[in-house]
């Protein structure tokens, strides 16, 4: 059973240099193409909001809250995504999808910005969904025999992360997509600390995340 998740989104779009060897979807024939890159910003696990210079904008370093003293330190957070869904449309239209499988995503360091890749959308298009969908594969996940890996602990089960903007973002070419994990992590902690970081009641801590829409920053 999938859990089906909208959680907090922190979004900022700015310009970078588009260099993954991610796979990533063309668009429909006759549109113009644009690529988007997908990254994660520094999080928590403790509930709090993780704070972040932009790096393109000045060389400083990043800025953490520290973790209560409850919030095991992050050693090992992986997640094996298979599918990678973008809901847009252009002009009004009724909106279509573009997908992309990510692979395995590392973000076992908190304190740092990960690229995750690249997908490809109509140019200028107004984006209103995000879906990641996290599955045990491991021919596009590096051989990884896990959907998801928290602090040396494994799981099998297939979840699913949504993340909605509302107003939906204007996106173009170079754009990138941040993402905010810090929901997610939480969740992954909290299921640990209870001792029910297992297939069986992973969904339970998932389900109880924060709720929310997706800003421009």
């Amino acid at each position: 059973m999938k859990a089906h998740i909208v959680f907090v989104l922190s979004l900022s779009l700015v310009f970078m240099s588009c260099n993954s060897k991610k796979d990533s979807s063309p668009v429909s024939s006759g549109t113009t193409s644009g690529t988007v890159s997908i990254q994660s910003t520094p999080y928590t696990n403790d509930g709090s909001v993780a704070l972040f210079m932009n790096p393109t904008v000045k060389k400083v370093a990043n800025l953490f809250l520290i973790p209560s003293s409850y919030a095991a330190t992050v050693t090992d957070f992986q997640f094996c995504i298979t599918k990678m869904k973008i809901v847009s449309s252009v002009g009004g239209a009724p909106g279509t999808s573009q997908e992309a499988i990510l692979g395995l995503i590392d973000v076992s360091d908190p304190t740092v910005i990960q690229t995750w890749g690249d997908i490809q959308i109509a140019e200028g298009a107004a984006i209103s969904e995000l879906h990641l969908e996290v599955h045990r594969d491991p021919e596009n996940c590096s051989a990884a025999d896990f959907s998801v890996s928290y602090n040396g602990t494994t799981l099998n089960q297939d979840l699913e992360f949504k993340f909605k903007f509302d107003p939906a973002i204007t996106a173009n070419h170079g754009d990138t997509l941040s993402l905010g994990l810090s929901s997610i992590a939480k969740a992954m902690e909290d299921a640990s600390l209870a001792g029910q970081f297992n297939d069986q009641q992973i969904t339970t801590f998932i389900e109880a995340a924060s709720e929310g829409t997706g800003e421009e920053l």
